[in-house]
């Protein structure tokens, strides 16, 4: 429910905190909808089964063992094999799940809400002895409460080169915890303020595992955040107000309360709502490969066939889209010529053409050699434009005997505007988890989760699943 302050209340505005945090304690599994029960049970399912996926990652491997030998141990699932405590959990399998980059997004912020929410709220249930109806109602109180806020403050602050989901990540993970051990609403806010004083997060990072790590820590301290909360600690309230405070210094000034008090009323999980990643690489990558892709498939065209791939974009896309010439699977994450080559040569990008060797490739290696880059400085003066194809582009494949094919390809597959099916989000989970447990269990793992709520302990969820 939104938060209503008291009549001794002198403010006529709660601060931003404040009406996050009595939210946020006031959510009850009952007052949240179906069809947004539905989303978040869909996040739920593609983090852990990207994450699955990630479990072998260098990026996993570090996180993990940094993990093990900080923290103590616990009830809580690592993936990979063993417990931690609460806080080693949400620091280790966050790092996992966003390893690969190939967890949903949303344009709330510019996020990768679900990697954060999902191993902090699973982590903080499962220390509770919570159920599966307690780890969804975390999950959405997780999501809800970060992309709200982004909401609030504009993208201007992904513009300005913040990365949201560190930025966000940190409110995400405090109020998913709050939720999950039953903070009052003052104690919520407290976690809330102290989430957003220390939060942070550079885009610079790109391209490297400290990418991953940095969501990491968001979820560590959000999540430490909301047990300081409960343990007493109190921060002044109006973080985001205060003229030493976040709306200033981060936001550019960039502050709309109304966003967060709409907090129960506009579900922010529908609305923009979640994009489901088709290949494992950054997003901004993806609606080029796609016109290429569609291009390729319509007119029946080959990859020798192709001279040339030009591919206009919005300067958003090229600027997280840095690498020409990736010499790291890290790099190729975040280089367009990679992702349109991949899909120019084999038909699509799967998580087996991340691999050095794959990278190394000679074909591939021409084929990149043929795609081009251009940022549209006047793309967002379009306003239309700039709402519906954030991450657009316009393609041209210039072919060897003179042919040129053009495509304005607005949004990606898996995108909101292009959902994927029902079928194409369970493939996806059953390809990525099996790489780490196997098909059949993957499958078994799928079925528990599609039915959480009837999960009388959330940790039931996970068992037998994890490697040890």
């Amino acid at each position: 429910m939104p938060f209503t302050p008291a009549v001794s209340d002198p403010s006529p505005t709660p601060p931003a905190a404040r009406i996050i945090g009595y939210w946020l304690a006031g959510l009850e599994r009952s007052a949240i909808p179906d069809h947004v029960a539905s989303v978040a049970r869909a996040c739920i399912i593609d983090t852990l089964g990207v994450a699955l996926a990630g479990i072998d990652s260098d990026t996993a491997r570090l996180a993990r063992a940094e993990a093990m030998e900080v923290h103590a141990a616990g009830s809580s699932t690592l993936l990979g094999g063993g417990c931690l405590c609460a806080e080693g959990a949400a620091f280790a399998n966050t790092a996992t799940a966003h390893a690969l980059d190939f967890d949903d997004n949303s344009y709330a912020g510019f996020v990768h809400g679900s990697a954060v929410v999902v191993p902090t709220a699973l982590a903080v249930v499962e220390a509770v002895g919570g159920s599966g109806a307690d780890l969804l109602t975390a999950v959405v109180a997780g999501a809800e409460a970060q992309y709200a806020l982004a909401v609030a403050v504009t993208n201007e602050v992904y513009q300005a080169g913040w990365w949201t989901t560190a930025l966000f990540g940190a409110v995400g993970a405090a109020a998913a915890a709050s939720k999950g051990y039953g903070l009052r609403g003052d104690q919520a806010a407290d976690a809330i303020a102290f989430a957003l004083c220390g939060t942070g997060g550079l885009r610079a990072c790109f391209g490297t595992g400290a990418k991953p790590l940095l969501a990491a820590q968001s979820a560590a301290n959000g999540l430490r955040a909301a047990r300081l909360a409960a343990r007493g600690l109190t921060v002044p309230h109006g973080v985001v107000e205060d003229p030493r405070g976040f709306t200033r210094l981060i936001a550019q000034g960039h502050y709309d309360p109304t966003a967060l008090k709409a907090l129960g009323h506009r579900w922010h999980l529908l609305d923009p709502g979640i994009d489901t990643k088709a290949y494992p690489v950054c997003l901004s990558s993806h609606a080029a490969a796609d016109g290429v892709r569609d291009l390729m498939a319509r007119h029946g065209l080959t990859a020798e066939a192709v001279a040339a791939v030009r591919c206009r974009v919005p300067p958003v896309v090229a600027a997280n889209l840095t690498y020409d010439h990736p010499a790291t699977v890290g790099e190729a994450r975040f280089s367009l010529p990679f992702a349109v080559a991949c899909v120019m040569l084999y038909g699509d990008l799967t998580l087996d053409r991340l691999s050095a060797a794959a990278l190394a490739d000679p074909a591939l290696r021409i084929a990149m050699a043929r795609v081009t880059m251009t940022p549209d400085a006047d793309w967002d003066t379009d306003a239309e434009r700039a709402r519906v194809a954030p991450e657009g582009a316009e393609v041209a494949v210039e072919t060897t005997d003179g042919r040129l094919f053009t495509l304005f390809c607005a949004s990606a597959r898996g995108t909101v505007a292009r959902p994927l099916s029902e079928a194409e989000h369970t493939s996806k989970f059953l390809a990525c988890a099996a790489r780490s447990v196997g098909p059949n269990s993957a499958r078994e793992l799928h079925q528990r989760l599609l039915n959480i709520d009837t999960f009388r302990k959330a940790d039931e969820l996970l068992d037998g699943m994890c490697r040890v």
